[in-house]
């Protein structure tokens, strides 16, 4: 018997005014730039991609996580190479960490040489929709990376670490001119003298994010087999299985079939099937985008529902200086005292504003609430335990300042609490940056970071130097710490000193090598962390 509770009903008129205010669409789907945290200082990220003419201010940025790409970061400024971003949501950033951007694909267009139409943007080439005059030429273009890492964790207290990781991603568009492209994003991970871990299973090593072929049936629907994640509901995360999409004027819609990577080792399981459907607009405005979606999902184990949800995303500046983002996810499915009922439930509401009053000025805010989400089949026996679902809570507010030409300072605040909780965390953060200090033509950012947790209060300053030795060729970066943790329920305190000096080569435009050494002095210990990479395009 299907339960509608009274309190859900207000859940499903909230479901309602969201869609209805919002106006529908999902991010654009589009090639994937990858970025790399270069810098962290309070709740400013600084990510440095080769180059940033494909990402605009108020962009989001993504990272890929169990649940596929997971919107991140947002865009305040950009140079050539680099982003300055603010945290979306309660994720945290370190040095060196992988961040993705989105393109968006310009739609192919003819038009007959004899019109003579003024020359529209990409955006507007996105957005509007014409009717080819004929069928477009297909090219052939191959392209990908290649990524070989490594991890070394070097200490006299402890044994020695080192970690390897090599990254494969490419794409292949019109193979041979036709209309199938594939892609693919896979890595392998394993320690030095652990092999026996990969032979008991080379899932444990072997991860294929994107393993897939593309069919253009015309130019408005697309076909997909394989593993994939879609920009379009990346929070669902990979599926193994097919999709479809068609395109009409500003709108879009999609299904899905397939199944979900398994949980342990993110190799394929049959049993988790799922299948799902989503739809969006996207519209240009004077100002930017309003750009929406609607999704929705059953996942199974199986043969029994795991899940059942809709997921809501938008992103606005269509007021001048405005930026809004949001999302909400409402589970429809829940299992009380062994009996399957259909409600409504907030799993998760996240919103976030930015207004720029000048170039000088701009302030940030967001609310973010969620539920710990339960998969009734794929956890059952954690399910069952649960009397009530933990909710977390926070709120954040950032202002930045810039009173000269290369200075910048800001601030930011936050706090986060749960139910029941022993006390909630607090941050207090703030910074100062030197774009380019005289005679040394550096950069300077100088930090300070408060923080209150359940279990510790802590501080944590630092100042940090960068510079191009060779302009668009070689980067150095030194960066210095100061750690102090007073623990709570302990006499225990922690204080370290952390010196890092980064290096990075620009050898030329598909060769790319960097250096990272870190150095943790504590009590007389002293703890070193080498991280090295090679990047080869083709």
């Amino acid at each position: 018997m299907i339960k509608i509770r009274k309190p859900n009903i207000r859940l499903f008129g909230l479901f309602l005014l969201f869609w209805g205010t919002m106006a529908v669409n999902a991010q654009e789907s589009g090639e994937l730039l990858n970025g790399k945290v270069s810098y962290v200082t309070g709740e400013n990220i600084y990510v440095r991609f080769a180059s940033t003419n494909q990402i605009e201010n108020g962009d989001t940025l993504f990272i890929r996580d169990k649940n596929g790409l997971t919107p991140a970061l947002l865009v305040d400024n950009k140079s050539s190479i680099s982003c300055l971003c603010s945290v979306l949501g309660e994720h945290t950033f370190k040095v060196d960490d992988i961040v993705f951007g989105r393109t968006n694909k310009p739609v192919r267009e003819v038009v007959q040489q004899q019109q003579d139409l003024p020359e529209k943007d990409v955006n507007e080439r996105v957005l509007i929709s014409q009717e080819p005059t004929k069928e477009p030429t297909r090219t052939q273009d191959i392209n990908g990376r290649l990524s070989l890492s490594s991890y070394s964790n070097i200490s006299d207290e402890a044994d020695n670490i080192h970690r390897f990781r090599y990254t494969l991603s490419a794409k292949a568009s019109h193979l041979s001119g036709s209309k199938i492209s594939a892609e693919t994003y896979v890595s392998f991970t394993h320690k030095l003298n652990q092999w026996e871990v990969v032979q008991e299973n080379l899932n444990n090593a072997l991860k294929v994010y994107s393993l897939a072929l593309k069919y253009d049936i015309n130019e408005s629907a697309t076909f997909w087999a394989g593993r994939k994640i879609n920009p379009r509901i990346a929070n669902v995360g990979a599926i193994d299985g097919v999709q479809f999409e068609y395109k009409f004027k500003n709108m879009f819609a999609g299904i899905v079939g397939g199944t979900r990577p398994d949980h342990q080792d993110y190799g394929y399981n049959f049993d988790l099937f799922e299948y799902g459907a989503y739809v969006g607009q996207s519209k240009k405005t004077s100002n930017g985008f309003v750009q929406s979606s609607l999704a929705f999902f059953e996942q199974r184990n199986s043969g029994n529902i795991d899940r059942r949800f809709v997921y809501m995303q938008h992103t606005n500046s269509a007021i001048k200086n405005l930026t809004l983002f949001s999302s909400m996810e409402l589970d429809l499915y829940k299992v009380e005292n062994e009996k399957p009922t259909n409600t409504v439930s907030l799993t998760g509401l996240y919103f976030s504003a930015r207004y720029r009053f000048s170039k000088r000025l701009s302030v940030f805010g967001s609310y973010d609430n969620r539920k710990n989400v339960i998969y009734y089949e794929t956890f059952r026996n954690y399910a069952d335990e649960i009397l009530q679902q933990a909710s977390r809570q926070g709120v954040r507010a950032r202002i930045n300042y810039r009173p000269v030409n290369g200075f910048i300072v800001g601030a930011s605040a936050g706090t986060r609490f749960r139910d029941e909780g022993p006390r909630p965390t607090k941050t207090l953060n703030g910074f100062a940056t030197w774009t380019k200090v005289p005679a040394l033509n550096a950069s300077l950012s100088i930090t300070a970071n408060l923080m209150q947790t359940s279990y510790l209060d802590g501080q944590v300053y630092g100042a940090r130097l960068s510079k191009d030795l060779v302009s668009g060729k070689l980067y150095t970066m030194l960066h210095y710490r100061w750690v102090d943790f007073q623990y709570v329920n302990t006499l225990t305190n922690l204080q370290q000193h952390i010196g890092e000096l980064d290096l990075s080569w620009q050898f030329s435009k598909k060769l790319y090598l960097s250096a990272n050494y870190e150095a943790t002095f504590q009590d007389q210990q002293l703890f070193n962390r080498l991280y090295l990479n090679l990047r080869i395009k083709f």
